[in-house]
């Protein structure tokens, strides 16, 4: 055996190094699963996919506060000289700002409304791709309410799960995630 700190491999019984293994591959495995979790609710942080197409969109999507969202299955329409899948959405309960939602829920009442949606591939100016999705809404109640800007979603999941949410910040969770 060596001394703490020498430069020579240390010989130990073998149960006692198989034990320590355990021990270490145990305390690792515990720190993952507890960077992982987010709450009961919401299962792992959502991630942007590249594989969900503009076709596996189309239904029923609840988020935070009893907001919901429904997205009308995409067609090929050709806005400004180019082509893009685009269909119609529906919203209830939906915040004027989803950026600025905080954890009650959408700033006053929320306001229902109707627009359409198109599908994105983007890519970061570090060269990631990225699919979302552009909400443009065209009326709704209260009209005060309806947002005049677009507003964008992410596209995580997997095809037949498909999960949309709004990347404020990449190193961290999104608060505001629908999941279908």
């Amino acid at each position: 055996m060596t001394t703490h700190g020498s430069a020579a491999p240390s010989r130990r019984p073998s149960g006692t190094a198989s034990r320590k293994a355990a021990a270490v591959a145990a305390c690792a495995l515990a720190t993952l699963a507890s960077c992982t979790v987010l709450d009961d609710a919401s299962g792992p942080c959502p991630k942007s996919s590249t594989t969900v197409r503009a076709g596996d969109l189309h239904g029923d999507y609840q988020g935070p506060h009893g907001m919901r969202v429904t997205l009308g299955r995409a067609s090929t329409q050709y806005p400004e000289g180019r082509t893009a899948q685009v269909g119609t959405v529906r919203v209830r309960n939906w915040a004027l700002s989803l950026e600025e939602l905080d954890e009650n829920g959408p700033a006053g009442k929320g306001f229902r409304g109707e627009g359409t949606w198109e599908f994105r591939k983007e890519e970061t100016t570090g060269g990631e791709r990225f699919r979302q999705i552009k909400l443009d809404f065209l009326r709704g109640t209260p009209e005060q309410r309806v947002p005049t800007d677009p507003q964008y979603l992410e596209i995580g999941g997997t095809r037949s799960k498909p999960e949309l949410f709004v990347e404020s910040d990449p190193d961290t969770c999104p608060d505001v995630v629908f999941h279908r």
